[in-house]
C-alpha cells in the first residue's frame, strides 16, 4: 500500500499538481498554474524556490532569511521527511542547492476547509548562501493595505494554461491587486469567502494570473512579499482574481516564530 501512495505521489510531483491529494475542497485544484506570463530567470526572482515532495516539484515558496522559507498551508500536508527545497535555479529539476528541512510550522489558525490562515514557516536544516541566485524578500508591514490596482507580480513553474503542460523554466505574470470588498463580490457566489487573512490580484477580463500555482509562491509589490498563493476559481477565468494568503495580516505569526 505505501509503495502505491509512494508511486502516486511521485506521478502527481512530476506534473506538478497539489490536486486530489491535498487536504483542500475539491473545487479549488491546486494545480499551480501561471497563465499569460513569461519566462525569467532566478537572478530576476531569487527569493523564489521551489518545494519538492518525494524529489519532485510540489509548490513553491520565499526565502525570507538564510535558513527560512515561507509557503502555503496546504502544500505540507505530507510527512516533513518526504520534502526538501531547491533553491538558486531557474529550472525546478536541477542546478541551485537542494536543502532538507528541518521544522515545518503551520499557522496555529490555519483551517484546511475554507484556507484561512493558508502559509507556513518552513526553516531548513543548513543556511543557504546568498548571491545573485538566492536572497531573501522583505515583508509587507503588518496590517498594511495595498491599494487596489498596485502592480504586483507572481511566479512559479505551473503549466502555461489550464490543463496544459508544466515548464521547467521559472515563468512570472504581473496582475493588479484587487480591494477585498470587490474580491467578495466577485465571490459571493463561491462556497468560500475572502477572508481577512487573504489578498486578490487578477485582471477582470482573466488570461493572466497565477491561479493556484505554484501554491505557496510568492505574490510581490515594490519589492516587498504580500502575499503567497493560496486558492481561487479555475485557471485565469474572468471575475475570479487569484486569491493569495495576506502576509501583512500574518505578521504577528511570523514574527514570533522567526523574529523577522
Amino acid at each position: 500500500m505505501l509503495s502505491l501512495l509512494i508511486s502516486t505521489l511521485l506521478i502527481s510531483c512530476a506534473s506538478s499538481a497539489p490536486d486530489t491529494l491535498s487536504l483542500v475542497p475539491d473545487f479549488i485544484g491546486l494545480d499551480g498554474r501561471i497563465v499569460g506570463g513569461e519566462t525569467v530567470t532566478i537572478e530576476q526572482f531569487p527569493y523564489q524556490v521551489s518545494l519538492q515532495l518525494l524529489g519532485g516539484h510540489w509548490c513553491g515558496g520565499a526565502i525570507i532569511s538564510d535558513t527560512v522559507i515561507l509557503s502555503a498551508a496546504h502544500c505540507v500536508s505530507w510527512p516533513q521527511s518526504w520534502y526538501n527545497v531547491r533553491a538558486g535555479s531557474s529550472f525546478h529539476n536541477s542546478g541551485g542547492s537542494l536543502v532538507e528541512i528541518s521544522t515545518i510550522i503551520v499557522h496555529p489558525d490555519y483551517n484546511p476547509s475554507n484556507l484561512d490562515n493558508d502559509i507556513t514557516i518552513i526553516r531548513l536544516s543548513s543556511s543557504l548562501s546568498f548571491s545573485a541566485s538566492i536572497s531573501p524578500i522583505a515583508l509587507a508591514s503588518e496590517n498594511e493595505i495595498i491599494p487596489e490596482g498596485t502592480s504586483s507580480v507572481v511566479s512559479g513553474w505551473g503549466a502555461l494554461e489550464e490543463n496544459g503542460p508544466a515548464p521547467i523554466q521559472l515563468q512570472a505574470v504581473t496582475v493588479p491587486i484587487v480591494s477585498q470588498e470587490n474580491c467578495n463580490d466577485l465571490y459571493r457566489d463561491h462556497p468560500l469567502s475572502i477572508l481577512d487573512s487573504m489578498i486578490c490580484a487578477g485582471f477582470p477580463e482573466g488570461g493572466r494570473d497565477a491561479c493556484q500555482g505554484d501554491s505557496g509562491g510568492p505574490l510581490t509589490a515594490n519589492g516587498l512579499l504580500i502575499g503567497l498563493v493560496s486558492w481561487g476559481e479555475g485557471c485565469a477565468r474572468a471575475t475570479y482574481p487569484g486569491v493569495y494568503a495576506n502576509i501583512a495580516n500574518v505578521r504577528g505569526f511570523i514574527r514570533q516564530n522567526t523574529g523577522i
